[in-house]
């Protein structure tokens, strides 16, 4: 009798236990695969429901209010007691208990909403985490990482910000920017990475690995990563941003679109987002060919599609392609938009959906869509089994920020480019200075950029140069010259010519009785900054802005050691220093290890190795003036100047010297399909160790439409001894043959094409190879 007691008790428990599990909902089991969990959850959810998974940045929380448990939870208001997709937290707290706030906001969408649908969070870092601590690591610019040519270095910046995100719950980063710097007068340059679609792509990859490391999931130390801006925001027209973008297909496909299909395809990134321009007449937020055909339909993007800060209401009030917002909204999900970022509630243009769905002006199944792309990342980053903020001790954040530490420092390093050393002036001997004068407006201050976390200390140049100097030499400072343009702080007075002419005159006096020194020019954020109402940031000159050559050339007339570094956000049309100047250095923002890094290479701890990842043009009149142009006929130069650039894509000097030789490849000729090896000898002919980026172009010299002169199809970091011998090969694989046919379609035409390897895109070793068709 026992034994059936015991028998039907176990039977009955078993039943008991398993009724139990049927009732969990597949969409919580986390083994189950990810497209079954997305259906099962999509069939439970309301219209309701379904809106507010692509409900973006409404309500704003901000979670530094010292608020109790009940009104943080009560702040987010009726809208979200269905869930939400998407918040955007302030993080701008000191004191607070920001990780405790956090997870209530989550436990709320997670243990109080009907489904549970936890929610993903925002933030920005583009480089660096912009973060509310004094903690999160600034590293260097975008053109400065691009300028580091280093996919590698690149891999671990994003990776370190993608981990100081994720210890704030931070799950969506939005970066990294792919667009191509193709107008220097754009106020955001300094988000970019550089000119060349091969190098961005590159780049980009690297930095999307960082952000959502290499797996197929991304696990709790990284990030949902966003390419921004698509497509052809790097070039709008007249310099100006949110201005139109028409270029043809050919070039957008070939330029603008490679970066972003790159990284859809090589990385896997998990979020785009729209750009403001408008392609042929039609807004890239309701453009169907755009973000359906092209992105999804061709590349195989599987993730969402958010849109840029306001940009779907912006087709009502600024691009007049929508009369109302409720029609603006209907042609931003019909084309393939799965988010909206809007400024507020009043702007916010998907909140006409539920009605449009009710009314069959908009198919339900687009909503299913995006609802779907917005659950698959949820689902892929592992949200409903954690979405709470981890626990992180102290010892192991303190570990991470020193380790970041050195990460910055290396990419401030490396991204920095010796353009010019006449007479060795650099690096500067310590041994024969007894006192080095440092001046100009750039050095007592530490810049980092747009998109920065500015709360976080840095070392500005002057202390770093100080800290490197004690007990060797002495370091005296004079500023010689303001930025004064869109600085509200700065009085009239110091904006007289009086006043200037005596910081000048104060420079050249202190700098009269110093052994070396060391000028820190350029520009700063509010001179080349996102440009809005109000809020000017694009420039119409590239000119050095007031009198900063007058400075320059007082100092000069010293006739002192003197070396000048540039730190700014754009390219400039530095003609008078690069004529005049000994050394000069294009530094953009070098983050927070700035002062250190400056002096490492100032003296020669650390040999300079950037390479330019952009042109820098000799005037604006240029612009265009991208390396890789179109063959137009350019015998003579211009009425009043040169045609070339003053500085060519992929150029930078180093403190050694690299001599090429022996271009071999290893096939004259071959048939389309087939991959040819090119390969070169690189010696270190000079004094010190050094890194040398060497640089692969390709030629197709007859093809059926116009090719440009020359395209970068790779390139590699080496480090080289001096007196040491290196074989850097190449393998020319068929796509990097392939253009755009007259079909639009890719393809490899039979012909001569030219390989080039060398120093830069005017400094070169060639031979050439055919291609001959298939029997």
């Amino acid at each position: 009798m026992k034994q059936y007691f015991f028998f039907f008790s176990f039977l009955f428990l078993s039943v008991l236990g398993n009724a139990q599990v049927a009732t969990k909902p597949l969409y919580k089991d986390a083994k189950a695969p990810i497209e079954a969990r997305i259906k099962d959850l999509l069939v439970r959810m309301t219209l309701e429901d379904k809106c507010r998974q692509i409900d973006v940045w409404h309500p704003k929380v901000d979670l530094s209010k010292p608020t109790d448990l009940k009104n943080t939870v009560a702040a987010l208001g009726d809208t979200v007691k269905n869930g939400i997709g998407f918040l955007q937290f302030k993080v701008e707290m000191n004191n607070v208990d920001y990780r405790g706030r956090f997870n209530a906001i989550q436990k709320y969408f997670v243990e109080q909403t009907r489904l549970g649908i936890p929610a993903i969070s925002n933030g920005e870092g583009c480089h660096g985490f912009v973060g509310n601590e004094n903690k999160s690591t600034v590293f260097p610019v975008s053109t400065s990482l691009g300028s580091t040519w280093n996919t590698e270095l690149i891999e671990s910046v994003f990776g370190a910000v993608a981990k100081e995100m994720r210890t704030y719950g931070i799950t969506h980063a939005a970066t990294p920017v792919i667009d191509l710097l193709r107008d220097p007068r754009f106020g955001r340059c300094d988000e970019m990475l550089g000119e060349d679609p091969y190098h961005v792509a590159q780049m980009g990859v690297g930095a999307i690995f960082g952000l959502q490391g290499r797996s197929p999931f991304i696990d709790e130390n990284h990030v949902i990563a966003c390419a921004k801006h698509f497509s052809g925001h790097g070039q709008p027209e007249a310099g100006t941003n949110l201005a139109p973008a028409n270029f043809s297909e050919r070039i957008l496909r070939e330029n603008h679109f490679y970066p972003f299909e790159m990284a859809v395809k090589k990385a896997n990134v998990r979020t785009v987002m729209a750009s403001y321009n408008e392609i042929d007449g039609v807004p890239n937020h309701a453009n169907k060919w755009l973000l359906q055909d092209v992105l999804r339909g061709e590349w195989g993007f599987t993730g969402y599609v958010i849109s840029d800060y306001d940009a779907v209401n912006r087709m009502v009030t600024r691009q007049h392609a929508s009369a109302t917002q409720a029609e603006a909204g209907k042609k931003a999900i019909t084309a393939g938009m799965d988010f909206e970022c809007p400024s507020n509630w009043k702007n916010y243009c998907f909140r006409f959906l539920p009605a449009l769905i009710k009314s069959g002006e908009v198919k339900q199944a687009d909503l299913d869509s995006a609802v779907v792309r917005v659950l698959r990342n949820k689902f892929m980053m592992g949200l409903f089994e954690q979405p709470y903020i981890k626990t992180v001790s102290e010892k192991a954040k303190g570990e991470d920020q020193i380790k970041h530490r050195k990460i910055a420092l290396q990419a401030a390093e490396q991204g920095m480019i010796l353009l010019k050393n006449d007479n060795k002036t650099l690096p500067f001997d310590e041994k024969k200075i007894k006192r080095l004068a440092v001046i100009g407006p750039n050095a007592d201050e530490v810049h980092y950029g747009t998109y920065a976390n500015n709360a976080t200390p840095g070392v500005s140049i002057l202390k770093g140069l100080e800290a490197y100097a004690k007990g060797k030499f002495e370091v005296v400072f004079s500023e010689g010259y303001k930025i004064y343009e869109n600085d509200s702080t700065i009085t009239a007075y110091e904006k007289t010519t009086e006043a200037e002419n005596k910081r000048i005159q104060d420079a050249v006096k202190l700098a009269s009785t110093c052994d070396a020194v060391l000028m820190v020019m350029g520009g700063n954020e509010l001179t080349c900054r996102e440009d809005w109402k109000n809020h000017s940031g694009d420039y119409f000159d590239l000119d050095l802005m007031g009198r900063q050559n007058d400075l320059a050339k007082a100092i000069f007339e010293l006739n002192k050691q003197t070396a000048v570094l540039l730190i700014n956000g754009r390219p400039l049309s530095v003609n008078y220093l690069a004529e005049k100047a000994s050394a000069l250095i294009e530094g953009w923002y070098l983050g927070q290890e700035q002062g250190t890094a400056v002096a490492n290479v100032i003296f020669g701890k650390v040999n300079p190795s950037g390479k330019l990842s952009v042109t820098i043009p000799r005037h604006v009149g240029q612009l265009p003036v991208y390396y890789n142009s179109k063959p137009y006929v350019h015998e003579s130069p211009y009425i009043t100047g040169e045609y070339s650039p003053l500085y060519p894509f992929g150029f930078g000097l180093s403190y050694t010297q690299y001599e090429y030789a022996n271009l071999k490849l290893d096939a004259k000729k071959i048939t389309a399909g087939q991959s040819v090896t090119a390969s070169v000898e690189v010696t270190n002919t000079g004094e010190r160790d050094g890194d040398e980026i060497v640089q692969l172009y390709i030629r197709d010299k007859v093809s059926s439409v116009t090719r440009p002169v020359h395209e970068l199809k790779d390139f590699a970091r080496i480090s080289i001894k001096k007196g040491e011998t290196k074989t850097i090969s190449f393998v020319i694989t068929p796509d990097k043959l392939q253009h755009y046919g007259l079909d639009m379609k890719r393809i490899v035409e039979p012909g001569e094409f030219e390989v080039q390897i060398g120093k830069s895109s005017t400094n070169y070793l060639s031979d050439v190879f055919e291609v001959v068709s298939q029997k």
